[in-house]
């Protein structure tokens, strides 16, 4: 299936070796629902599609950071454009194709034109929110997170747009800016949670954050997972307010996921300072919640502004080995979360049951977005500028469609 394939099982395992035997033990224990093992028979590779490079409204695809939103009830997704931008766009999905060569995929193709949403929040932009972090359509209105990129004071407390015409991305009414109660450790991913799971969770969507953006000390040090509580603010005339979350994992510099954030050891197998997840959500009948991101210097270590082995130098963290750099995924137990919620677990104690190398097993191209349906089992990613037939000086991201079968 296009890279996760036959070496998933065999690298994983000797990279991984300690996630799997603890992925056995608690599988014994947890027989309903059953947790999901990420391999070649549960995930399928069923095609892709480009997006088209030309400038389309107020900003184009090039350069994107990758947040990508299916609509629920249509063909169709919304997708940010250029960083420098941050537009909104809706494309039609087309026909999926499992060609190797990306030029013979077909184009999605524009419904909206990308809009710039920042700007017109009714309650302006006195935080400097800068990059949009998450999206999800929630009853025909488009939910945007955000955060300012660089918050040096990791005072930044305003997080969430509503677009209140998802259908009208150019004249919409935008309310906000909301403060998610998680504030930046939550203002990521947006997922929903499937039936199984809402009344123990008390809530119907997921927020999740980690490590996109700069500035730990503001960021979960692991990605993360909120119950949030949307229909308040979606189902009143409120323009700004808190939108209450729980916390069902989360960490921070004081309680990582893991310590050796620089794998000085070269023991750290799970995350380190050059991890960064990108979506996290429930697959349904399962109780798995698998997030999917990029990590880094697992191998060869991390040093901050070395030069790496082929010659190049670093402006910050990198990998002592320049090819030491791969998507990667993380696979958590939803009873844990239940366990955080009823106060018999701490938010920074689920650990991963398994994880590791997630499709391409190389450097480049880099997950940078995607949504999951429950309706269709679909998992769409976006991968950073490896569409470079379009043009010789800019390069496009492509979306790859996986089957995730829970059970």
């Amino acid at each position: 299936m296009n890279g996760l394939l036959k070496s998933l099982i065999v690298k994983t395992s000797i990279l991984c070796a300690a996630a799997f035997i603890a992925w056995a033990s608690h599988a014994q224990s947890n027989t309903n629902p059953a947790l999901f093992n990420l391999s070649p028979e549960t995930v399928e590779y069923v095609g892709g599609f480009r997006i088209p490079l030309s400038t389309k409204g107020e900003s184009r695809i090039a350069y994107s950071q990758g947040v990508f939103a299916l609509r629920p009830n249509k063909n169709a997704f919304f997708i940010v454009g250029h960083s420098h931008h941050q537009g909104i766009a809706e494309l039609e999905i087309p026909e999926l194709s499992k060609s190797k060569t990306i030029s013979d995929w077909n184009f999605a193709t524009f419904n909206q034109p990308f809009s710039l949403i920042i700007p017109r929040a009714s309650s302006g932009n006195p935080q400097k929110i800068n990059r949009i972090t998450g999206m999800k359509e929630i009853e025909g209105q488009l939910i945007v997170n955000g955060m300012e990129y660089y918050d040096g004071d990791a005072n930044v407390r305003d997080t969430t747009l509503i677009v209140r015409e998802a259908d009208h991305l150019e004249r919409s009414k935008i309310d906000g800016f909301f403060q998610l109660q998680g504030a930046a450790h939550a203002a990521g991913w947006i997922s929903e949670i499937p039936a199984l799971w809402r009344k123990e969770l008390n809530s119907e969507y997921l927020v999740g954050n980690a490590s996109a953006l700069p500035i730990n000390s503001r960021l979960s040090i692991g990605p993360t997972a909120f119950t949030a509580h949307f229909f308040g603010v979606l189902n009143s005339e409120e323009k700004s307010g808190l939108i209450l979350t729980d916390s069902l994992m989360d960490f921070s510099l004081k309680h990582p996921i893991v310590p050796d954030q620089y794998n000085k050891s070269l023991k750290n197998n799970l995350w380190t300072e050059l991890s960064a997840a990108h979506y996290g959500f429930i697959i349904p009948n399962t109780s798995s919640y698998l997030v999917i991101g990029k990590s880094g210097g697992h191998n060869s270590g991390i040093g901050y502004k070395i030069t790496q082995d082929n010659g190049r130098e670093c402006g910050g963290p990198c990998s002592v080995k320049a090819g030491d750099s791969y998507n990667y995924f993380w696979l958590f137990d939803v009873a844990d979360f239940v366990s955080v919620k009823s106060g018999k677990k701490q938010p920074y104690q689920p650990q991963p049951y398994q994880f590791g190398f997630f499709d391409t097993v190389n450097t480049h191209p880099y997950i940078i977005g995607a949504d999951y349906s429950n309706k269709t089992e679909l998992l769409y990613v976006v991968y950073s500028g490896e569409d470079k037939y379009q043009s010789q000086y800019e390069a496009a991201p492509v979306v790859r469609v996986y089957k995730i079968r829970g059970k």
